[in-house]
């Protein structure tokens, strides 16, 4: 049995499928600089559907403030699709034949980024899996919040030491549109002390109304969950001047989502019988993402922020500090 989710399209019959969205996604994380890595594979539309598109994104921090990589948009008669595979012609992701391991390949030399990579899990099993309602519709989520790395990723010409690299993978599915009035906040953390942060919570485009956050702590092979009145996430907002925006077409209709609203300073506080913990993010530099839904008109705009973070915890009455770098997806 594989260690991985599968992608989950419609049914002919399914009254919703128009709304459908699934994406596999690989952050891989460089302790010693710093910096960020993400992969994703996505799905837009119902496979039927001549308007569906498959959606590949290839981006990497600088340590300058700067992001490297580029994104590939394709038809799903252009793109090749199996029930743990999304391949495109410059990015592609897919789980190993055997199920222990996730691959994902990226050969976008024009844009500075090259990557062959193999995930392997370090816990036994997915640490959440949980649909809630969004939208018109709902969302999925189940994740692997720590990976070992191996293989080979060139950046903007430099070969990049995995000695040290972490890995986090998720997968999403359900049945929205881009451009309803739903967002979400999300983030993923890696810090000395062998510890993985991942909190997330659905809201609306404002980021007024907000679900219940979901928070975990990995600490080597244990798992610290905890419930929501136990969670406090909060962070400063101002207009932050976006690095970089894919795809550069959409971006130019755009242009008054260049310098949005968004999270400067992210704390996250969580304390319960076992674990207490307060993180603290700081935002070096953001890349936005903007997603037009193929099946009817409306956008939704990903902003992933990347930074420096540290970390003051008390675990199994053992008092840490730690210190890492992380990503925070900010959705409107």
């Amino acid at each position: 049995m594989s260690r991985f989710d599968a992608l989950r399209p419609p049914v002919l019959s399914d009254p919703t499928a128009a709304a459908y969205k699934d994406w596999f996604h690989l952050n891989v994380f460089l302790p010693d600089s710093g910096r960020v890595v993400l992969i994703n594979l996505s799905l837009h539309g119902p496979p039927w559907d001549k308007r569906a598109r498959a959606v590949g994104v290839a981006l990497a921090s600088t340590q300058d403030g700067d992001w490297i990589g580029g994104i590939e948009i394709a038809s799903l008669s252009d793109s090749r699709i199996d029930t743990q595979a999304l391949f495109l012609s410059t990015v592609s992701m897919a789980v190993t034949r055997d199920g222990t391991a996730l691959h994902a390949r990226v050969a976008r030399r024009e844009d500075g980024f090259e990557a062959d990579l193999t995930a392997r899990p370090l816990l036994a099993t997915a640490s959440l899996d949980l649909t809630a309602g969004f939208g018109s519709g709902w969302i999925g989520w189940s994740a692997i919040p720590t990976l070992a790395l191996s293989g080979t990723l060139r950046i903007d010409g430099e070969d990049i030491d995995l000695t040290h690299a972490r890995g986090y993978h998720d997968h999403n599915w359900g049945r929205w549109f881009w451009g309803e009035d739903v967002a979400w906040e999300w983030g993923a953390w890696v810090l000395s002390e062998d510890i993985t942060i991942v909190a997330a919570r659905g809201t609306d485009k404002a980021h007024h109304s907000r679900q219940p956050p979901h928070v975990f702590l990995v600490q080597g092979t244990r798992v610290y969950g905890f419930t929501p009145d136990q969670i406090e996430l909060s962070y400063d907002a101002a207009p932050t001047r976006t690095a970089r925006r894919l795809p550069g077409a959409l971006a130019a209709i755009h242009p008054d989502r260049r310098a949005p609203d968004l999270p400067r300073t992210v704390t996250l506080r969580a304390d319960s019988r076992l674990a207490r913990f307060e993180l603290t993010f700081e935002t070096d530099t953001a890349a936005q993402l903007l997603l037009s839904d193929p099946m009817r008109p409306g956008a939704g705009f990903i902003n992933e922020l990347a930074g420096r973070c540290h970390l003051v915890a008390t675990l199994d009455h053992r008092m840490l500090r730690a210190r890492g770098s992380g990503v925070f997806e900010y959705v409107e």
